[in-house]
């Protein structure tokens, strides 16, 4: 078996998971640092945006700090939220701005060349984020950082497991076990590991998420021991099918569109609705769907009339066809971690989207890209430290992983492509049909259909997508209870 040993394992190589590597190497640049990830280009959702561009919430006065503040505290939406966390972004994320204004990312600018704030879902009056494009360049201003400081990369590689010092549960961590192209177990050893892995919505059957994200962090870092929470907190933006280009529920006002329901019958696909203009103008607002918003609404109206592949079918008044599903983007749920990002496995942190504590459950637009560089930045130092102070110990020595441990938890790895093919398939369909906006009809029928699926399922990658759809909670009740 293949054997790769470092101080410090980052897993992922999206914004959170660069930025961790970065401030790691900086914290102490005699550390070995190995970043596993599926591809050596960019990857990951972070660089993966239609429009090219991302944009960071930056808050620059006390009174903005404290705004940021209020509004994530009051739209948590039923989402764990931690204070502390939800501050250290406010404080520190203009010094992280200024990090990758020194990197060279490229901020949009005014004419006389200062940097343009522009506003952001679910507050485009307040106009506190500040908008890079050409994402490409983005990494490649990353990866030019990491080669200067001498970070090594393994592309091509998944990750199966973390593995424990005891094989168990909230055991300290010594690494990984990943698997190549060809499914072969590659053993990668640390005294630290750092997972940037992003969330579940690369499981649905309409999603916004690159290939190159896994999907199943979620049943990845449970099985290690690790805290979740707001697991079932997932951005879905309404897009059409197929080509994922986005499309706005608001424009439902304008009575331009009839749907057309999955038995043949043509209904008004607002009726019953009241005080429909000032729906659509709370909804036009903000891109992905919002929690326990009154502008809701106009989401699950539609929703309510999916067909079985999740999808919304409107007809123009021309006849023309318009369909639509809502299709997942991201998560505001994770690993439960503390202010450096540590979780509740020992030597185990992580940042970005599978990370929470951070977000309510409506996530203010910029306000993911301010968190994987505050809590990557955090994470980063906090490996470097962790790492430096366990290669000076002998009782937790790397060594206690041994080939033979990892040759044991490589007969797990079944791999059977059609299960597969056909197992991730069907659960993307599901997915669509039963859990998006926070769960409709049949989720909790779903989520028994899937638990008696595992039990029979052979295909590792398969059974953490199970595994993973078993941690999604449900975050609404249908029919949707609105006040109007």
């Amino acid at each position: 078996m293949r054997v790769l040993d470092a101080d410090v394992l980052v897993l992922g190589a999206g914004l959170a998971g660069l930025r961790a590597a970065i401030s790691c190497l900086e914290a102490d640049p005699a550390l070995r640092v190995l970043v596993a990830c599926r591809t050596r280009g960019p990857s990951g959702s972070s660089f993966a945006n239609p429009n090219n561009a991302l944009g960071m919430l930056v808050c620059l006065t006390d009174a903005e700090r404290r705004d940021y503040l209020d509004y994530t505290l009051a739209g948590v939406g039923g989402a764990f939220v931690d204070p502390a966390l939800v501050r250290l972004q406010a404080e520190e994320g203009l010094r992280r701005f200024e990090d990758l204004k020194r990197l060279g990312l490229p901020f949009s600018r005014g004419a006389d060349g200062a940097f343009l704030r522009q506003g952001s879902c679910f507050a485009p009056q307040a106009r506190r984020a500040f908008v890079f494009t050409g994402l490409a360049r983005a990494h490649a201003a990353f990866a030019r950082r990491l080669d200067d400081l001498g970070c090594s990369f393994a592309p091509g590689l998944s990750v199966a497991r973390l593995v424990t010092d005891n094989g168990k549960p909230g055991g300290h961590i010594m690494g990984a076990l990943l698997v190549d192209a060809a499914e072969k177990p590659v053993l990668a050893r640390a005294q630290a590991v750092v997972a940037a892995l992003g969330g579940p919505a690369r499981l649905f059957a309409h999603s916004l998420v690159p290939a190159d994200v896994s999907g199943f962090s979620h049943a990845l870092l449970a099985e290690a021991g690790a805290r979740l929470a707001n697991t079932g907190s997932l951005q879905y933006l309404w897009g059409t099918c197929p080509g994922g280009a986005f499309w706005q529920p608001a424009d439902l006002a304008g009575g331009d569109f009839t749907l057309l329901t999955p038995d043949g019958r043509r209904i008004d696909p607002v009726q019953g609705l009241e005080r429909l203009a000032d729906l659509a103008a709370s909804r036009a607002g903000h891109c992905p769907y919002g929690y326990a918003l009154p502008d809701s609404a106009l989401d699950l109206a539609l929703a309510e009339h999916m067909d079985n592949a999740g999808r919304v079918t409107l007809l123009r008044p021309s006849g023309e066809r318009l369909v639509v599903a809502p299709m997942a983007h991201a998560t505001n749920g994770g690993a439960v971690i503390d202010e450096w990002g540590e979780t509740t496995v020992p030597g185990l942190l992580a940042c970005g989207e599978c990370a929470t504590g951070m977000h309510g459950a409506n996530r203010l637009g910029g306000a993911m890209v301010l968190a994987t560089q505050v809590f990557g930045h955090r994470a980063g130092a906090r490996a470097a430290t962790l790492a430096a102070k366990r290669a000076h110990g002998s009782a937790n020595s790397q060594d206690a992983v041994t080939l033979e441990t990892a040759r044991s938890l490589a007969t797990a790895l079944a791999v059977d492509p059609e299960e597969r093919r056909e197992g991730l398939a069907r659960l993307g369909l599901e997915l669509a049909r039963h859990v998006v906006l926070g769960g409709g009809p049949g989720f909790e029928d779903f989520q028994a259909r899937a638990r008696q699926t595992l039990e029979t399922a052979r295909d590792w990658r398969l059974r953490l997508s199970l595994e993973t759809v078993l941690t999604l909670e449900r975050m609404t009740q249908w029919p949707h209870e609105i006040l109007l």
